[in-house]
């Protein structure tokens, strides 16, 4: 039970370090409220890493830094409470490692689907929001490559990489997740 309330605050986390980082990077209006929500539920973890990982153009590498930190942490957190007899190992933190690499992607892949439903509700009912204009900075580029699928005003582009998004959610890491815990307990 532990283990999986650590991962999930992980996770709540690790969005809102995501959030951050994409509503910067799209030139979101700081004074919006998800913006601030956003800045204000992470300034803790991210203001402190900026002393090492300062911001790269539009990219706040802080807030990388400190979601990889903190699944980091939890993986290692819940390998050393789901498997006490267990001592730290370099095959244990290479996993903890990949680990948090695919929670990071996981993170992202919901970020961005979340983005994607507020994108689609927001151009239906409030084509006036703020936050329009910088959720459609940010998902432009991510569905360009599918641009042949507009059809007029109608467009499908995203509905690819939702399916995508969606698949990497459902089916591929979740396979991804099984097949590294079986690596890791026959070994």
């Amino acid at each position: 039970m532990l283990n999986k309330l650590l991962l999930l605050l992980a996770d709540a986390l690790a969005m809102l370090c995501w959030s951050r980082l994409l509503l910067q990077w799209a030139r979101l209006p700081f004074p919006h409220p998800l913006a601030q929500f956003c800045v204000h539920s992470t300034n803790w973890l991210v203001k402190p890493l900026r002393k090492i990982a300062p911001p790269l153009g539009r990219w706040d590498s802080a807030c990388v830094l400190g979601l990889v930190l903190v699944y980091y942490l939890a993986c290692s957190a819940t390998s050393l409470l789901g498997l006490p007899e267990m001592h730290i190992s370099a095959r244990m933190m290479a996993l903890n490692v990949l680990l948090t690499v695919l929670y990071a992607l996981k993170a992202l892949a919901y970020v961005l689907f979340m983005g994607l439903l507020l994108r689609m509700v927001l151009s239906l009912s409030q084509q006036n929001s703020p936050l329009l204009p910088a959720l459609q900075r940010l998902y432009t580029p991510l569905t360009r490559p599918f641009a042949f699928l507009r059809f007029g005003r109608i467009d499908f582009s995203a509905s690819v990489l939702a399916v995508v998004l969606w698949l990497w959610l459902s089916w591929w890491l979740p396979a991804i997740l099984t097949q590294l815990n079986l690596l890791f307990l026959q070994g």
